[in-house]
C-alpha cells in the first residue's frame, strides 16, 4: 500500500536456484520455469479479482485493517499491479539473464519479477544513497 492507500500486491516465494528460468534452451532461448509461470498466473489472477471487487472491496479491506491502517487512509483498488521476490540469479550466465530480462519486460505492465540477489542490491544501493545525504 502506498501512502495514499493504493493497494499492490506482493507474492514471495522461496529463493531457489532453479525456479525461474531453464538451464538449457528452447529454440535457442532460455525460457521461463514452471514455477515463474505458474506464480505470473497466479498474481495475475489476483489482480483480475481485485478489479472486479472495486469499490465493494475497498469498503471491505478498509473495514477489515482499519486498526493496522494508519488514520484518516482507506484502501483503494486503483489498477494494482504485482511484484513478484522469488529465485536466484547469482548462478545464471550473461545469457540466460538477457532472456530473464526480456520475460520480467514482458510482464512489467502487470508485474515485476525481482530474485533475492536483486533485491538484495536494490537495498545496498538504496543503503549507500542514503549514507551520502
Amino acid at each position: 500500500m502506498d501512502a495514499n492507500g493504493h493497494i499492490d500486491i506482493i507474492e514471495i516465494k522461496k529463493p531457489f536456484n532453479n525456479s525461474i528460468i531453464t538451464k538449457g534452451k528452447h529454440r535457442n532461448n532460455y525460457i521461463p520455469l514452471r514455477e515463474l509461470s505458474g506464480t505470473i498466473m497466479q498474481l495475475e489472477k489476483y489482480i483480475f479479482f481485485l478489479n472486479r471487487w472495486g469499490a465493494d472491496g475497498e469498503k471491505y479491506l478498509s473495514a477489515k485493517y482499519k486498526a493496522e491502517l494508519p488514520a484518516d487512509i482507506e484502501i483503494k483498488i486503483t489498477n494494482p499491479s504485482g511484484i513478484i521476490i522469488m529465485g536466484r540469479d547469482n548462478k545464471l550466465s550473461a545469457e540466460q539473464k538477457l532472456d530473464f530480462e526480456v520475460v520480467k519486460r514482458k510482464y512489467k505492465n502487470v508485474v515485476d519479477i525481482i530474485t533475492y540477489d536483486n533485491l538484495i542490491h536494490r537495498l545496498q544501493i538504496t543503503i549507500e544513497q542514503i549514507k551520502k545525504t
